[in-house]
């Protein structure tokens, strides 16, 4: 059982990073918006990750919890575990809408104002490509 203690706190922490991250729109305007982008897009993967590993997580406590065989004691423990865990889920979800809604807003607004020819939007797509590829968060 320590085993799976450590790997809670594991999530724990991870979640919790992810949580606490600066929130990307403060960033001045006048950055980069290929590394801007691209920070953004890194971050999105980072919690697809974290929620992913988090949804697997509570599903083995959930499906451990409808074995038969499994004592009243142990059913405690996991069910303990996965109410703790709920709330960094809640997190890590609506810390990805957020971030859904700001890369959202971002694109249309260089769409919009920097990118209104299809050459500077295809330009722009080459260069975040490239720049994601480079720093290995596609």
């Amino acid at each position: 059982m320590a085993k799976g203690k450590l790997e809670l706190l594991l999530i724990i922490f991870v979640v919790a990073a992810f949580v606490a991250c600066e929130n990307e729109a403060t960033k001045e305007v006048g950055e980069d918006p290929v590394q801007w982008m691209a920070d953004l897009h890194c971050e999105a993967v980072s919690l697809r990750k974290a929620r992913f590993e988090l949804a697997d997580k509570m599903r083995f406590i959930e499906d451990t919890l409808i074995l038969p065989n499994t004592s009243d004691s142990t059913k405690a423990v996991l069910q303990t575990q996965l109410n703790d865990l709920q709330p960094y889920k809640d997190s890590v979800v609506n810390r990805s809408l957020d971030l859904a809604k700001v890369i959202k807003f971002k694109l249309d607004s260089l769409i919009e104002q920097e990118f209104i020819e299809t050459a500077q939007r295809k330009a722009f797509d080459a260069e975040l490509a490239a720049e994601l590829e480079k720093r290995g968060c596609k």
